[in-house]
């Protein structure tokens, strides 16, 4: 039985699209090659870090979605300990037991093949912002 882990890392905000593909092709051929199962890879964007990371305010997100034994884990773990293009990652158990059928059902949900990119959503503070200067122009044109 293989348990379902999910592993997010950040990446340098700098790195090419070359870069990035080449570090995912390493991730896939890890799981194939320790008999694991890749649901999805979703790229979730530069983002602002709660904190610097070696000088580096944003990062690039990404969730890795994969089922698998405790080693692979592991490995997935040291290459990304071992590549200096990776700030952080942290993996989390997500279930203790899938089956094979389940297996299957999420891999028709969410291909491994499709990377799926969000869209950075502005800060409370410019949507405040927005909102204060769409008030301002209702407010002059109330007044002519």
């Amino acid at each position: 039985m293989l348990r379902r882990y999910e592993t997010i890392f950040i990446t340098h905000p700098e790195l090419s699209e070359e870069d990035h593909t080449e570090l995912e092709k390493k991730l896939r051929s890890t799981i194939t090659a320790m008999k694991g199962d890749a649901i999805k890879l979703d790229d979730w964007g530069s983002r602002k870090l709660g904190y610097e990371i070696g000088r580096n305010s944003r990062g690039r997100y990404f969730l890795l979605d994969y089922l698998a034994g405790s080693d692979l884990v592991r490995e997935i773990e040291r290459n990304l300990r071992l590549n200096d293009q990776v700030l952080k990652f942290q993996t989390v158990k997500v279930t203790d037991r899938v089956s094979p059928e389940t297996a299957k059902t999420l891999k028709m949900e969410a291909p491994a093949e499709k990377v799926v990119k969000v869209i950075e959503r502005p800060s409370t503070l410019d949507e405040k912002m927005k909102a204060d200067d769409e008030k301002a122009e209702s407010e002059e044109g109330e007044g002519k």
